[in-house]
């Protein structure tokens, strides 16, 4: 099956919504208005894709070694994949006005996609964990956000084998 978006026809997208977010912001419509939506928008479908391999983000829940939390692997174990969330560790809009600040001073499509798979990162959470995290820091990025709010996250399979 052919693939609808790939690096190659994400990145010219993001460099003209950059450039299309950065003309808003200087005739005065702010991001909170709107202007980095569109960024926002195909960012997340790039990293998805070079970090993960994935055409939509639902499908970490189906990834045997998606990293996730304790309360989401017992949830995966009970096969309750309702109480699942999936947890951009980089708040999105933050996450995005890195890349957008990388684009600015001339990185490469090259640097931006290793800037995505050093950075961009997806853990799977149970709702408890989530609603904590978002209580605690739902915008800003820190190196502990995770630990700050009290989530202990699994390592191995997530899934029974």
């Amino acid at each position: 099956m052919a693939v609808k978006y790939t690096p190659e026809s994400l990145l010219p997208a993001l460099r003209l919504f950059i450039d299309a977010r950065n003309n808003a912001n200087a005739a005065g419509f702010p991001d909170n208005g709107g202007a980095i939506h569109s960024v926002e928008r195909i960012l997340d479908m790039l990293c998805i894709r070079v970090k993960y391999g994935l055409t939509h983000v639902n499908n970490l829940k189906k990834m045997l070694y998606a990293e996730c939390s304790i309360g989401a692997r017992h949830a995966l174990l009970n096969g309750d994949n309702h109480s699942l969330r999936i947890e951009h560790v980089m708040p999105q809009r933050a996450f995005a006005k890195q890349i957008i600040d990388l684009v600015n001073l001339g990185a490469t499509d090259t640097e931006v996609l290793a800037y995505i798979r050093q950075h961009y990162r997806l853990v799977l959470l149970d709702v408890e964990e989530t609603r904590l995290l978002n209580a605690l820091n739902r915008s800003k990025i820190t190196p502990t956000r995770l630990i700050d709010a009290g989530i202990v996250m699994f390592y191995g399979p997530v899934q029974k084998v």
